[in-house]
């Protein structure tokens, strides 16, 4: 297998999408090719890296769960809220943007 190969295959092995015959002779080529090992770990963090900031997390539930109550009301109708309750779930907004 030759880098250009390996490389476009690096995506699919990172996802262990390979064949386990593929797998042992894109691990070969790794093995004994510097440059695509380093673009190996190069793809490796980058693909951690955009797991790790673009996972998902979920808002507090006290939060959740009075988005819920609000989105319920009639077109137009209005609430008070208690001034404390405001200021939390302006602060959770703010921590989620």
């Amino acid at each position: 297998m030759n880098c250009y190969e390996t490389v476009a295959r690096l995506h699919l092995y990172l996802g262990r999408e390979l064949t386990v015959d593929e797998v042992a002779i894109v691990q070969k080529h790794l093995t004994d090719c510097p440059y695509c090992e380093c673009r190996f770990h190069f793809d490796m963090r980058v693909t951690r890296l955009v797991h790790e900031r673009c996972t998902i997390e979920k808002a507090p539930a006290h939060l959740r769960e009075k988005v819920l109550q609000l989105a319920h009301l009639p077109i137009g109708e209005q609430i008070e809220l208690d001034p404390e309750v405001e200021m939390e779930i302006r602060a959770d907004i703010e921590t989620y943007e």
